[in-house]
């Protein structure tokens, strides 16, 4: 028997699963990718103490670049983590 949490949790997962591959690693990945880029350049900056200039011109490209790899990686382990979570809800759902 699910409780009201895992029911919310499994038609999360449900529509986050029923959803293409390749949409899921395009929206997740890409957004975690952008925000690791600003936040990266922003370091940089702030704690770094890298001049802005250098950052607008040379690192900034170089986290652009990242941003693919990155959150390709980071969209593949979050729908693994995804499926491992449905399949755990789905057992605990069919037992009586």
């Amino acid at each position: 028997m699910l409780t009201e949490k895992e029911k919310k949790s499994l038609a999360y997962l449900t529509e986050n699963l029923t959803m293409p591959k390749w949409k899921f690693l395009l929206i997740y990945g890409l957004t975690f990718g952008i925000l690791l880029a600003i936040t990266s350049s922003l370091a940089d900056v702030f704690l770094g103490g890298v001049p802005v200039g250098e950052v607008l011109g040379k690192r900034l490209w170089i986290n652009l670049a990242m941003v693919p790899v990155a959150g390709f990686l980071f969209a593949m382990i979050l729908r693994w983590l995804n499926v491992k979570q449905y399949v755990k809800l789905k057992q605990k759902e069919s037992l009586p």
